[in-house]
């Protein structure tokens, strides 16, 4: 049977157990406590300025990445604005350029490795560099390709110009001996006669003894015409009304000039072989008709030209 002492003896002994565990944990926590101190300490006097000065260095090297890149940027977009249309034929490398640089700027929003970043901004640059090489290559070569076009027009210019001058003296030429092609009428006179019997006739100006107007002229030398007949007319115009005496209306009596369809009062025909010859055209009037008083006006022409006019006056 257990007596009191031994009970009390047992009690004791957990006691102690307990209060020898109870300054374990303590022992534990006030380590705990003590490195919780020191890490803080730590932390707050030594480890908090490194890493400071760490995120520093990083943020300084980005932003120094940074500005090199949008430097770059600036001065490949300032290429392509100074050369113009010239850039749409390096296209391609601008793609290689701009989606290069799209990467470096998204490393260094990432802050990836500052050398990875470093080698492929130094890429970037040397493409960059062959870039504006090229871009001066094909300006070199435009500009050469310019002056040459220049060249071949001004070349062709000046032969046009050669050509024009020939062919504005041809012109001149043609215009010139066209003039000079053509029939001069001298002497041109026309009046009014009395024909006697035997056909001898008199000049008069009175309108009542008038049976004839006479139309005479001489037809200069020109050795530029073609020789061969000549048709030549002769046109004569009552006073007042202007109306032309002829044989009858329509084409029968008539001739084409400058497109124009003239009545004509009488015509002859000469052989002309490029001598001077006095030339005679004869109206005479109708045995019931009479002249009229006042100033007949008489003009001649050929088939291609118009000769001259004379004037006379019957009382």
């Amino acid at each position: 049977m257990e007596t009191y002492g031994s009970k009390m003896s047992s009690n004791q002994g957990q006691n102690e157990k307990q209060q020898n565990s109870l300054k374990k944990w303590v022992i534990v926590l006030g380590i705990l406590s003590g490195l919780l101190l020191c890490s803080t300490l730590y932390f707050a006097f030594f480890a908090k300025p490194t890493l400071n000065k760490v995120y520093t260095e990083v943020e300084n090297k980005n932003a120094e990445l940074q500005t090199e890149l949008d430097s770059l940027l600036a001065e490949h977009n300032r290429i392509k604005e100074q050369y113009g249309e010239l850039s749409d034929q390096l296209s391609e490398k601008d793609s290689i350029i701009m989606a290069s640089a799209a990467e470096i700027e998204k490393l260094i929003n990432s802050q990836a490795d500052y050398n990875r970043i470093r080698k492929q901004l130094a890429r970037l640059q040397n493409i960059s560099q062959e870039y504006v090489k090229e871009m001066d290559q094909l300006y070199l070569e435009n500009q050469a390709l310019k002056e040459e076009n220049q060249q071949v027009r001004a070349t062709l210019e000046q032969e046009r110009e050669v050509t024009r001058t020939i062919q504005k003296s041809n012109e001149d030429l043609e215009q010139k001996i066209s003039k000079a092609a053509t029939f001069k009428a001298y002497n041109i006179k026309s009046a009014g006669y009395i024909v006697r019997n035997k056909g001898a006739e008199e000049q008069t100006d009175k309108a009542s003894k008038v049976k004839r107007i006479k139309t005479t002229l001489m037809l200069g030398e020109n050795s530029l015409i073609e020789p061969g007949p000549v048709n030549i007319y002769c046109r004569i115009a009552i006073p007042e009304t202007g109306k032309i005496i002829t044989m009858g209306s329509g084409d029968t009596y008539s001739f084409v000039h400058n497109g124009q369809r003239l009545q004509y009062s009488c015509k002859t025909a000469v052989n002309y072989d490029n001598k001077a010859q006095n030339v005679t055209l004869v109206w005479d009037l109708m045995s019931d008709d009479k002249a009229i008083k006042g100033q007949y006006s008489v003009q001649l022409y050929t088939d291609d030209q118009y000769l001259g006019e004379s004037f006379f006056t019957l009382r």
